[in-house]
């Protein structure tokens, strides 16, 4: 395992109830680090108690985090808590919308989660749309679980849908209004030495992925 090499870019760092955040970039030469998420991420551990058509809906959209996140086309981000994976976001920027493909999150020990994991994904992307000129960011949440109303807490609408999913929509004044009130919950800072770095290396100083 040594032998591979992961590497990932460090965009932005935060410290939350005593914990160190970090979300890295990732690109297709990351594709060897993703493969060992894929294998080594156990859901089942990480979530005694989930059940067994909860998890397959869950590894699902897990896998298609992962796999979204280095595909060329895309912008992938990667969210360590204290030295752990527990997060993964797939955005298709293009001229007018962005759009967020898959976001997944999961535990670093058994049913204990980075603290707002998804909302400091969010942040990162909040950012990123703003730079651009583009004017809205849409998504399609699935109604398995709590999504929809996640999603409508960091200021998505609806917009019509299915029985299993609902195309959420949030506008660039919106954006700046919720990274508003983002900001008071965290302080997302981007990192200022931009090293491809070894993300094995990250990973082996903190503990295991499954306790």
């Amino acid at each position: 395992m040594d032998s591979i090499n992961f590497k990932g870019i460090n965009v932005s760092n935060t410290t939350l109830l005593n914990h160190k955040l970090s979300i890295y970039k990732l690109t297709e030469k990351d594709k060897a680090f993703v493969q060992y998420l894929n294998k080594n991420v156990d859901l089942k551990k990480l979530i005694p108690d989930i059940s067994s058509d909860d998890y397959k809906i869950y590894d699902f959209f897990l896998k298609r985090s992962l796999y979204n996140a280095i595909s060329e086309k895309k912008e992938g981000r990667l969210l360590f808590c204290d030295n752990k994976p527990c997060g993964v976001m797939a955005v298709s920027p293009r001229e007018y919308t962005h759009n967020v493909d898959y976001v997944c999150t999961w535990p670093t020990e058994p049913n204990k989660k980075a603290p707002f994991g998804a909302q400091i994904l969010f942040a990162e992307m909040f950012r990123n749309f703003l730079e651009t000129s583009a004017n809205i960011i849409e998504l399609t949440a699935t109604r398995f679980g709590n999504a929809i109303t996640k999603y409508l807490a960091l200021g998505f609408k609806p917009c019509g849908g299915d029985n299993y999913t609902e195309i959420m929509r949030i506008t660039r004044e919106r954006v700046n209004k919720r990274c508003e009130n983002l900001d008071k919950k965290f302080q997302l800072v981007p990192a200022n030495d931009h090293r491809d770095l070894d993300l094995f290396t990250v990973l082996k100083s903190g503990t295991s992925l499954n306790p």
